[in-house]
């Protein structure tokens, strides 16, 4: 008979989905019955079935349900855990812990892991007195850098730091490569000329991925450098101050905004350099996309981010555009011969430090699942 472990996550954003494959992945298949639950979010069958788990439940919780103790919540994941008998529990983000937190309240639980996304996401006094009150021995916390599990260890209270740990994202290689369009297939898609030196950027158009940084250090070097585009992938509050920036910079001709994109990843291959901008960071996972479609990577070295790119490309200071466009003159002036090598330094160094093979030993070395 096969051991039952339950994934417990907040919504099934496209990111979420693929971190709870990386999960269930995991579990042998012979040996586990995955059963994955979403707080949020009303039944979808196309969303079921992007899914490697045995069984998916859709909470559908409303918005009034899950503020303040969640008690609606809480009893149907009782219900669920006494049904089931998990012999693992594994939580991403604040609320599903929590929930789990109050269950372990009413009945024994096995060893859960909460999973933290973001910095600060404890910090505050009212989870500090929470953790301190209702967490159990056999309760891990896990960031999904260094970086988020030593602002977890100073954020919490009454728990060792030895149950303070970290569990990166990963990476599926081989399906991340396998959707993947070529250059020039890419670069028609989005409208883009083949003759064009790209400089790459994804993510929602929010102050901490702080694109105007990167606009502005792509205005500095456009003189020099006549081929150069900058092409941002996202949409969010700040499109229309980036826009009006890069008119007020002379550069809104070589600024092209895309909008959101489903599954943006697949058009990596677009890119000559990718540029991640942010002056916060908690992992990167965009950076790990960039790295298998082997386009070589400017960042900025904060919180997570110098975790995930290594030696693979520079890292530069957060809110410096005089440094950022010296490394983008260097990428625009460098060798085709040397953009590759860099790009497969970063193929090298996702493969092998953040595939799912990696992140299964990981797991499974850890001391509290020798005995599962």
């Amino acid at each position: 008979m096969r051991k039952n472990i339950l994934i417990f996550g907040h919504s099934f954003g496209p990111q979420f989905i693929d971190i709870n494959n990386q999960y269930t992945d995991v579990f042998d298949k012979n040996q586990f019955e995955v059963t994955v639950v979403y707080l949020t979010g009303e039944p979808d069958e196309a969303i079921r079935q992007k899914h490697t788990a045995d069984e998916v439940i859709f909470l559908n919780s409303p918005k009034k349900s899950i503020r303040h103790l969640k008690m609606s919540v809480i009893k149907k994941m009782l219900t669920l855990c006494r049904k089931k008998n998990f012999a693992r529990i594994i939580c991403h983000r604040y609320k599903p812990s929590y929930i789990m937190m109050w269950v372990a309240q009413f009945i024994k639980l096995p060893p859960c892991f909460f999973v933290m996304h973001e910095l600060n996401t404890l910090s505050s006094f009212a989870r500090k007195m929470t953790v301190a009150v209702l967490a159990r021995e056999t309760m891990f916390f896990a960031g999904v850098s260094d970086a988020v599990r030593d602002d977890i260890r100073r954020s919490i209270w009454r728990v060792p730091a030895e149950r303070v740990i970290t569990l990166h994202n990963m990476i599926d290689v081989e399906k991340t490569e396998s959707q993947l369009l070529e250059k020039n297939a890419a670069r028609k898609h989005l409208n883009l000329s083949a003759d064009d030196f790209l400089f790459g950027n994804m993510g929602r158009l929010v102050k901490n991925k702080d694109q105007e940084t990167l606009i502005r250090a792509f205005a500095k070097i456009k003189p020099a450098c006549p081929r150069a585009k900058l092409v941002i992938v996202g949409k969010g509050e700040l499109e229309t101050f980036l826009k009006n920036l890069a008119q007020e910079l002379h550069v809104a001709s070589d600024v092209i905004f895309t909008g959101f994109l489903q599954d943006s990843f697949r058009y990596m291959k677009a890119f000559d350099a990718y540029i991640s901008s942010s002056s916060q960071e908690a992992f990167g996972r965009v950076l790990l996309e960039a790295m298998i479609a082997e386009i070589p990577i400017i960042a900025t070295a904060v919180h997570g981010v110098p975790e995930v790119v290594g030696n693979a490309g520079p890292l530069i200071p957060a809110k410096n555009p005089e440094k950022l466009a010296t490394e983008m003159l260097n990428a625009y002036q460098s060798s085709s011969e040397t953009l590759q090598h860099w790009g497969k330094v970063g193929y090298l160094r996702a493969k092998q430090t953040f595939s799912h093979q990696k992140f299964m030993e990981i797991f499974w070395q850890l001391p509290v699942n020798q005995s599962i």
